[in-house]
């Protein structure tokens, strides 16, 4: 699973499932991609600020005094 736009803002989510017969493993993927869901809501909760936060004399590109 993956979340984000750009190579800059990705976060990637692996798992691996295994089992002794394909009934198993169906059972097994399906609780995994129902927990997957729920993280990737957990995960869409948790953004970053809209703007980073600057000290006051660092808010714009403008000269400061020293």
């Amino acid at each position: 699973m993956t979340r984000g736009g750009d190579s800059g803002n990705k976060e990637t989510m692996k798992a691996t499932v295994s089992a002794p017969d394909v009934e198993t493993l169906d059972d097994r993927v399906t609780d995994l991609r129902e927990r997957m869901e729920e993280w990737s809501l957990q995960w869409r909760n948790i953004q970053p600020d809209e703007e980073r936060l600057l000290a006051d004399d660092q808010s714009r590109l403008s000269e400061t005094e020293a």
